[in-house]
């Protein structure tokens, strides 16, 4: 039985949606998606999910809202699972319920999942809180987009309690006629006010002052849509809550390139504040090798090369204890946490995670006493479809492939660009034009690799080749630019 979801998708902010709307998305036919969300949202779809765009705009509407809900309808007749997407939440001047109307006239079964409305989320991702004790004992909410009935609904006489806040969604257009309503009505010149544009985004700004200033304020500092105005009392306690706009990486513009699903730099990034733009420029497939010699030495560069051996041997052989006498070596403690994880550990870690001193050690170690207790035994590489930067083996086992995937060509701007392995750069650069201040490299490999494609490049290079390192690297720099700034 068909079912159409309407959800609303928070304010904005990728990680401001609710657990169920996200399951819904994942689980989507189809999805029917508004202006104001973000984009990378569509990600998470599946692949043969069919996605429609009824975006609206100021003066530029894709499709008239009888034609959206006449697509729902119709949708819901192809599919198991349709979701319309909206901004906000569903029914905070979203014209969810006339969605929601036709849906049930046309006895489609339906639900509709919560967003958080801007009109709070959005208020607190700027520092102000919608209520506060002693200062505001409760709020009104307004939309600024009304075609008809403006004098009634903005009856600023009704709006004079101090106790009050006062909020006004895309209300960017409406800043003077709102403004001086409220002052014409008698309304306080020292109110404090604010304007919130693009609440939740990595671009968020905030403009705060009082009904006196504010016009002053917003023309030498012109906003974007969308806009949130907020009247009160409550707007004082910016200068305390104000949490996301001083995350140390906030308005920052960032790209990682990934091979496999890696989420690790962009989860952290985006904690820090920073807009994170993920492109996948290749993808892990792992391949069954024919692992016979249980009794060698198997070198591990990468936690792929370790799952891919693993899945290989549990293939063949299923009981974990024929690798008793094998033995073990990692390029570092990452790729050894992968090893811990099916009940092995290294008997070798390099002092530092570099081929060069995994090959010197290697070579030092199997003249002492290592080797001793194998000597007839084979050093085996086990690694991917890449020419191989570790020297010392006797035979490698090919356990994946890194496969090349289409890149789009995009001509963004970056503040930075992390790329943590050299196929990626040489991927990047044939097919993508952006604009990047700084590239943040996870080892000299890397680098070379940066620099051949573009030798003018800053490059950023972490002395310890870990992705942890790469952020420390940027938080470095945006700290020493801060203090400079101040200075």
């Amino acid at each position: 039985m068909s079912k159409v979801y309407i959800i609303g998708a928070g304010c904005g902010s990728l990680d401001l949606y609710t657990i169920k709307a996200m399951k819904c998305i994942e689980n989507a036919d189809c999805i029917i998606y508004d202006n104001l969300i973000d984009k990378k949202i569509l990600d998470y779809c599946n692949k043969n999910c069919e996605k429609i765009y009824v975006g609206k705009k100021v003066n530029n509407h894709t499709m008239p809202q009888e034609d959206i809900n006449k697509l729902l309808v119709e949708k819901s007749k192809i599919y198991e699972t349709t979701v319309r997407l909206k901004g906000g939440d569903v029914y905070v001047f979203g014209r969810g319920g006339e969605e929601a109307k036709e849906l049930y006239e046309n006895n489609i079964d339906f639900e509709v999942v919560p967003g958080l409305s801007s009109s709070i989320a959005g208020l607190a991702y700027a520092g102000i809180p919608i209520t506060h004790r002693g200062l505001s004992g409760g709020f009104q909410v307004y939309t600024a987009q009304l075609k008809e009935n403006i004098g009634r609904v903005f009856d600023f006489k009704l709006m004079l309690d101090d106790y009050t806040t006062y909020v006004f969604l895309m209300g960017l257009s409406k800043v003077y006629t709102i403004v001086n309503g409220f002052l014409d009505a008698g309304k306080k010149p020292e109110t404090p006010i604010a304007i919130i544009s693009n609440a939740s985004f990595y671009n968020q700004k905030c403009l705060t002052g009082t009904l006196s200033n504010i016009l002053e304020i917003f023309q030498q500092n012109p906003l974007k849509s969308p806009a949130i105005i907020v009247v009160g009392e409550v707007v004082k306690m910016r200068e305390y809550l104000n949490f996301y706009e001083k995350k140390p990486l906030f308005n920052k513009n960032i790209l990682v390139t990934t091979v496999g699903k890696d989420n690790f730099l962009t989860e952290k990034l985006s904690q820090l504040g920073a807009n994170v733009n993920n492109i996948q420029t290749g993808e892990v497939i792992y391949k069954l090798a024919d692992i016979d010699d249980l009794n060698g030495i198997f070198i591990f560069t990468s936690k792929h090369g370790v799952i891919g051996f693993m899945k290989s041997f549990f293939y063949k052989y299923k009981d974990l204890r024929k690798l008793s006498n094998a033995k073990f070596v990692c390029i570092g403690e990452k790729t050894n946490e992968i090893l811990n994880e099916y009940g092995l550990d290294a008997d070798i870690i390099p002092s530092k995670p570099y081929s060069k001193c995994l090959n010197d050690e290697i070579r030092q170690k199997l003249k002492e006493d290592f080797k001793k207790q194998f000597k007839n035994e084979k050093v085996y590489l086990v690694k991917g479809n890449h020419s191989p930067s570790v020297e010392v083996y006797d035979d490698v086992i090919n356990v994946y492939e890194n496969k090349l995937l289409t890149i789009p060509n995009e001509e963004s701007y970056y503040n930075y660009a992390l790329f943590t392995c050299a196929s990626s750069v040489k991927r990047f650069f044939e097919n993508n034009n952006s604009k990047i201040d700084f590239f943040v490299s996870i080892g000299e490999k890397t680098t070379e690799k940066i620099k051949k494609f573009c030798p003018q490049a800053n490059v950023l290079q972490a002395e310890y080749p870990s992705k942890y390192e790469m952020i420390q690297l940027i938080l470095r720099r945006e700290e020493k630019c801060f203090t400079e700034a101040e200075d």
